[in-house]
C-alpha cells in the first residue's frame, strides 16, 4: 500500500528540471547605434568555440559541457544586428546559432567571471565596422587567465568609476590589451549588514562577512579555488556561542568561532577533466534543487539555520568534503557520481537566539512537572562506514530537460528521541538526538510553454522521515515514508520582469494519529523580481504560506548597484501566524536590514 500511495502522488506532481553540472541560464540583449551586445549567463565560465559562415550570415558557437536551464526566453531582436536565435543541445554541449543581418560585421568576444549581480558570462559584441577611435579613459586593472584547452580570455572584473555606465567596465576590459597572466588570480567580496527588530528598533545583527578567494590554474590545465570565510558580529544575538558546534565533522567546520566572530575555510576544491570526464574533489557544494523559499532536492548539502531560512541558500549552506564526478554520456546525457565521507549535518540556532526552533510539529514540548535534560547527539563519525553517495542522471526527451536524483545518506536534522528516566530526585524526560540513514528518490522536469513561461517541478520519495509524536511508547518519533513535491511557472513579464509561483506539499505514507504534523502539508509561494535603471536597481519579493496553519513569511529588499563591484539593499523579514506554524514560530522576530556588498 505505502508504494501504490508513494505512485499516485508521484503521477500527481510534475518533476522540475535542474541544472546539471554547467548551465546556459539565461540570454540578454542590447541593442545601440554603435553596437549589439549579447550577454550568455552560465553556471560555470565555459569551454567554447565559435565558428562564422558567410552564406549564410551566420555565427556558430559550441559550448562545451552544458544544459540549458529551466528558464531562458530568447530576448526581443527588433534593432539589433541579430536576425534569429536558435538554441539546440546534442552530446552534452549547447549550440547557439545566430542569425547575422549582415555579414561584415566585427565581432568581438569574451568571457567575464561572476561579479555582483551577475555570475559567470559570455559576451558577444556586434559591431558594423571596427571602431577606429575610443574616447580615452582611465581603465582599470584587469586579470587575464586562459580557460583550459580553449585559451580563451577571462577578464576578471575590478572597481569602475561611480560615472560609467552599468556595462562600460566590461567594455573597458573588452578593450584593454591581453597581458601575461599569473597562474592565481585573488578576488573576493565583503558583505557589511545591519539588521533589526522592528518592535523595539533593537539591532540583532551588525555583521561584516568577508570571502577571499584564490583561484590557481596548474600546468596540466586543472585548477584549484580557496574560499575562506571571515565573520564579525559586534552585536552576536544570532549566536551561535558553541566554539565548535557539534553539528561538524573532524575534517569539517570554523579554524575558530563564537557569537561574535568566526573564521573558517569555506571551500576548497580541484577541478580536473581527466579521461573526458569533469572531476572535482574537496570541499563544495552540490545543487539539486532550485525551488523558492523550501528544500524538496536541494539536500546534498547541510545547511546552517542561524538565520532559519532567511539568508540566501549559497551563503546559509554548509559546503562538503566530496568527491564530485561527472561523466558525459551519449544522446546528451550525463551522470553524476557523487562520494560523500564528510559526516556534517545542519547547524541549527541555539536556545535563546532569535531563531530557535520552538514549533511543537518539530521539536518535543515540556511536560509539566517534569526536568527535560537534553544529551549529546549521536553522531555518526566513520569515515567510510558512515560516508554517504549519490548519483544523477540528466537528458533531454522529447523537449523536456529531466533528471533522476538518488541520495543514501544520513537526514541532517537529529530525530530527538524521547524516553523517562528514573532519577534520584525523581523521573525527568531524557530526550536523545541520533542521526537516521534514508533512501532519497527523486527527479525533476522542465519545458518551455510558449516564449515566456518556464513549467517546473522537482519530487522526492523518502524512504524514512521521523517526525514528534506524542506516543512516548515509541519514543516520541512517529516514522514514515514520505514524498514530497513542488510544481512552479515561471513567467518573463518583460526582459526585466519575473514572476514566479509555486505549489508544495509533503505526505505521509505511513502517517499515525500520534504523530504532531498533519498528514500532508501544503504551502505556495509568490516571487517577483523587477529590474528598473538599466539593470542597476531591482526589486524583489517572495512570500511562503501555508495553507494549513495559515502562517506566512514574507521577504523583501531592493538593490541598487552604485559601481560594478558595489551594491546597497534595503530589505525586510516579516512572519505572521500562529506560534505552531512554520513561520507563526518567529512572529516576534520581524526586521529590517541595511547592508552593502563589495567585490574585490
Amino acid at each position: 500500500m505505502r508504494y501504490f500511495k508513494a505512485l499516485l502522488l508521484i503521477f500527481g506532481l510534475s518533476c522540475s528540471a535542474l541544472s546539471f553540472g554547467q548551465v546556459l541560464e539565461a540570454l540578454r540583449l542590447s541593442s545601440a547605434e554603435e553596437k549589439t551586445r549579447l550577454v550568455l549567463d552560465l553556471s560555470a565560465l565555459p569551454s567554447y568555440s565559435i565558428d562564422r559562415t558567410t552564406d549564410p550570415a551566420q555565427l556558430l558557437i559550441d559550448i562545451e559541457a552544458t544544459s540549458l536551464g529551466d528558464s531562458i526566453v530568447l530576448p526581443e531582436l527588433t534593432g539589433s544586428a541579430l536576425n534569429n536565435i536558435a538554441l539546440q543541445t546534442q552530446d552534452s554541449a549547447v549550440h547557439v546559432i545566430l542569425d547575422l543581418v549582415q555579414p561584415e560585421l566585427v565581432i568581438d568576444d569574451f568571457l567575464l567571471g561572476p561579479h555582483l549581480l551577475r555570475g559567470n558570462r559570455l559576451v558577444l559584441d556586434f559591431y558594423p565596422a571596427r571602431p577606429t577611435s575610443i574616447a580615452p579613459l582611465a581603465a582599470p586593472a584587469v586579470v587575464v587567465e586562459k580557460v583550459p584547452e580553449k585559451n580563451q580570455n577571462v577578464v576578471t572584473e575590478v572597481p569602475s568609476e561611480s560615472s560609467l555606465p552599468a556595462e562600460s567596465t566590461d567594455e573597458i576590459a573588452a578593450r584593454a590589451p591581453a597581458k601575461a597572466s599569473w597562474p592565481f588570480t585573488f578576488s573576493g567580496t565583503w558583505e557589511q549588514e545591519w539588521a533589526g527588530y522592528t518592535d523595539d528598533g533593537d539591532s540583532q545583527k551588525f555583521e561584516a562577512t568577508i570571502e577571499p578567494r584564490v583561484d590557481l590554474e596548474l600546468p596540466s590545465g586543472a585548477s584549484i579555488t580557496t574560499i575562506f570565510r571571515v565573520r564579525l558580529d559586534t552585536v552576536g544575538d544570532i549566536g551561535p556561542e558553541a566554539s565548535r558546534p557539534d553539528n561538524y565533522s573532524t575534517i569539517n567546520g570554523p579554524f575558530y568561532n563564537d557569537a561574535h566572530a568566526e573564521l573558517s575555510l569555506r571551500e576548497m576544491y580541484l577541478d580536473a577533466e581527466w579521461g573526458d570526464n569533469f572531476w572535482r574533489i574537496g570541499k563544495q557544494q552540490v545543487v539539486w534543487g532550485q525551488a523558492d523559499g523550501i528544500k524538496v532536492l536541494d539536500v546534498v548539502n547541510p545547511q546552517s539555520y542561524r538565520e532559519f531560512i532567511l539568508d540566501d541558500f549559497d551563503d546559509s549552506r554548509i559546503p562538503l568534503t566530496m568527491l564530485n564526478l561527472e561523466i558525459p554520456l551519449a544522446n546528451d546525457s550525463t551522470l553524476q557520481l557523487l562520494w560523500i565521507p564528510d559526516t556534517t549535518y545542519h547547524e541549527l540556532a541555539e536556545a535563546d537566539t532569535p531563531y530557535f526552533l520552538t514549533s511543537p510539529k518539530l521539536v518535543p514540548q515540556p511536560v509539566p512537572g517534569l526536568e527535560t535534560r537534553v544529551d549529546k547527539a549521536n553522531k555518526p563519525d566513520d569515515f567510510l562506514e558512515d560516508s554517504e553517495a549519490g548519483l544523477r542522471y540528466s537528458s533531454f526527451w522529447g523537449g523536456w530537460d529531466v533528471t533522476l536524483n538518488y541520495l543514501y545518506h544520513y537526514q541532517d536534522f537529529p530525530v530527538l528521541y524521547q524516553q523517562l528516566e528514573k532519577t534520584a530526585t525523581g523521573v525527568e524526560m531524557l530526550i536523545t538526538p541520533e542521526y537516521e540513514r534514508n533512501h532519497l528518490f527523486g527527479g525533476t522536469l522542465s519545458n518551455s510553454i510558449g516564449t515566456d513561461l518556464i513549467l517546473r517541478a522537482e519530487i522526492a520519495y523518502n524512504s524514512d522521515s521521523f517526525h514528534v509524536s506524542s506516543a512516548i511508547d515509541e519514543q516520541g518519533i512517529g516514522r514514515s515514508a514520505e514524498v514530497s513535491g513542488v510544481v512552479g511557472l515561471d513567467w518573463q513579464l518583460t526582459s526585466s520582469t519575473l514572476l514566479s509561483g509555486q505549489y508544495f506539499q509533503s505526505s505521509l505514507l505511513d502517517y499515525e494519529p500520534s504523530i504532531q504534523r498533519e498528514e500532508s502539508e501544503r504551502n505556495i509561494s509568490a516571487y517577483l523580481q523587477q529590474f528598473f535603471l538599466n539593470e542597476t536597481l531591482q526589486f524583489s519579493g517572495l512570500l511562503l504560506y501555508s495553507t494549513d496553519t495559515e502562517d506566512t513569511w514574507a521577504q523583501v529588499k531592493l538593490k541598487y548597484m552604485l559601481q560594478s563591484n558595489l551594491e546597497i539593499w534595503l530589505g525586510a523579514d516579516v512572519f505572521s501566524g500562529d506560534e505552531e506554524g512554520l513561520f507563526g514560530q518567529f512572529e516576534d522576530t520581524d526586521r529590517i536590514l541595511v547592508g552593502l556588498e563589495w567585490g574585490f
